[in-house]
């Protein structure tokens, strides 16, 4: 989120230093959600992938 010039990321910081949590705190969910949503899809890829994972 540093080094980045756009993106959401940048939306979340510059609103942060303005203080303007109502964009804040919808700035972070929407992350949060991309987040959920590509961890769902990598579990999925790696179970098709790696399907002796977690078996003993």
């Amino acid at each position: 989120m540093v080094a980045a010039k756009a993106g959401i990321g940048v939306m979340v910081l510059n609103a942060a230093r303005f203080l303007a949590t109502d964009i804040v705190f919808p700035g972070i969910i929407v992350i949060g959600a991309v987040a959920f949503v590509f961890d769902l899809i990598m579990r999925r890829i790696e179970r098709s992938l790696v399907p002796w994972k977690g078996k003993v």
